[in-house]
C-alpha cells in the first residue's frame, strides 16, 4: 500500500533553504492505492476539524480528494476539492480533537446545508462562512472546492465584541463584505507559494483583523478597544481555568479575587458559555474524556479519573458525561480505542498527515 503525502518545505533538493518559503502540505487522492484508502487518508487529515462520512457506501468507489495547505505561522491556509460528504462536529468530536479554533471558509464551487448548534445554515458558491470549532454542527456538502483559514481563538477572540456568537454566520458572495473576503482569500491563495515566513506572520495579523472587521465589527474605536480588553480578559480567565482544572479550590470566589472582577461581571462574561460553573464542569468533563479514551490511562479506572478531575459522585458523573457526549464513559473508552484504529488506518508509515498536527498545535 502506498499513499503519497508530499510535505513541501522548500528544503534542499537543490540549494534552497527552509527559510525561502512557508511549510506546506499536499495530498492527492489519485496517488492512493484505492479510492477507499484515499477516503481514509482524507478522514485522518480532517479529523481535528470534523468527523466526515460519505452519503452512502457506494460513494467510496468514486471518491476523489485533493488538499493543499500552508502554515503561515499563526494561521493555516488550505484548499480542498472533494466529492460530496457529510461533516459533523459533535461534543465528542470537540473533546477528541482538542481544538477550538475558528474556521473561515470560501466555497468556490459547491456548498453545504445543515445545522450549527441546532440552527439552520446554508452556504452557496461564492459565500464565506465562519465556524466556531468549540461548538457543534452537522452538514451535508455537495461536490466542492473551498478555501479555508484556520484561526486560533487566541488570535481572533481579543478582536471581537462577541467572540462566542460567530458560529454559522454566512456572508453571501453578492454582498460587499462577502465579495471583499472572497477576493482577499483567493488573492492570498494565489500568492502563498511565493511567501516567506516573515510574510506569513504579517499576513496572518492582517487576516485576523479583516475577519474580525467583517464578522464582528464594533461601533467605534472606543468600543473596539473595550471589546478587545473584554476579549483578552475572558481569554486569560479561560487559560487560568484550564491550567487549574485539577485544583479542587478552583471556585468562582477564587477567580473574582485573582482577576479583581465582581461576580456579576463573571456572570455576564460566561453567560453565553453556560455560566462559569457550567464552563468549568464542561472543561473538566473534556479532560476526563481525553484520559478515559487515552491508551496511556487504560490502567486507571473510570471512577479514579473522574475523581482526579473533581467529580466525587460516580453516578452523577456518568449522567453528566452522557449528557455532554451522548454515550457512557465505558462506551467512550471502547470508542476511543476504535477511533485510534480509524485514524491510524488513514496513515502511511511515518508520513502521516502533518496538516492535522498543524491544526492541533496551532497556537499564538
Amino acid at each position: 500500500m502506498f499513499i503519497k503525502f508530499e510535505e513541501r518545505h522548500n528544503l534542499t533538493r537543490g540549494a534552497r533553504s527552509i527559510m525561502s518559503g512557508l511549510p506546506s502540505f499536499s495530498f492527492d487522492g489519485s496517488t492512493a492505492s484505492s479510492t477507499e484508502e484515499a477516503f481514509w487518508s482524507w478522514r485522518s487529515i480532517a479529523s481535528p476539524l470534523f468527523d466526515v462520512a460519505l452519503p452512502d457506501l457506494r460513494a467510496i468507489d468514486t471518491f476523489e480528494v485533493e488538499v493543499d495547505s500552508y502554515h503561515l505561522g499563526p494561521l493555516v491556509l488550505g484548499s480542498v476539492s472533494a466529492n460530496a460528504q457529510q461533516f459533523r462536529r459533535s461534543p465528542l468530536t470537540v473533546a477528541r480533537s482538542g481544538v477550538d479554533h475558528y474556521l473561515v471558509q470560501l466555497y468556490l464551487q459547491g456548498g453545504y446545508a445543515g445545522e450549527v448548534e441546532g440552527r439552520p445554515i446554508q452556504v452557496r458558491p461564492g459565500d464565506v462562512s465562519i465556524l466556531d470549532l468549540s461548538q457543534t454542527l452537522q452538514t451535508q456538502a455537495d461536490n466542492f472546492h473551498n478555501l479555508n483559514f484556520i484561526v486560533p481563538r487566541a488570535v481572533l477572540e481579543p478582536l471581537l465584541k462577541h467572540p462566542d456568537e460567530l458560529h454559522g454566520i454566512v456572508h453571501s458572495g453578492q454582498t460587499g463584505l462577502g465579495h471583499v473576503l472572497a477576493t482577499y482569500m483567493q488573492t492570498i491563495h494565489k500568492t502563498v507559494g511565493s511567501l516567506t515566513a516573515e510574510d506569513g506572520a504579517a499576513i496572518s495579523e492582517a487576516t485576523a483583523s479583516l475577519i474580525a472587521g467583517c464578522f464582528g465589527p464594533s461601533a467605534d474605536t472606543q468600543e473596539i478597544a473595550a471589546a478587545a480588553r473584554r476579549g483578552a480578559l475572558l481569554l486569560t480567565i479561560k487559560r487560568y481555568i484550564d491550567v487549574s482544572l485539577a485544583d479542587p479550590g478552583l471556585t468562582v470566589d477564587r477567580i473574582t479575587r485573582e482577576f479583581h472582577v465582581s461576580r456579576a461581571t463573571l456572570v455576564r462574561m460566561f453567560e453565553p458559555l453556560g455560566g462559569l460553573s457550567g464552563y468549568i464542569r464542561e472543561r473538566r468533563m473534556f479532560r476526563c474524556f481525553a484520559e478515559i479514551t487515552s491508551p496511556s490511562h487504560a490502567h486507571r479506572t473510570i471512577s479514579d479519573i473522574a475523581y482526579s478531575w473533581g467529580f466525587g459522585n460516580e453516578a452523577a458523573f456518568s449522567r453528566g458525561f452522557r449528557r455532554v457526549f451522548d454515550m457512557s464513559p465505558r462506551d467512550a473508552r471502547s470508542e476511543g480505542t476504535l477511533a485510534q484504529i480509524a485514524v491510524q488506518r488513514g496513515r502511511s508509515g511515518s508520513n502521516g498527515p502533518v496538516v492535522a498536527q498543524w491544526i492541533r498545535d496551532l497556537r499564538v
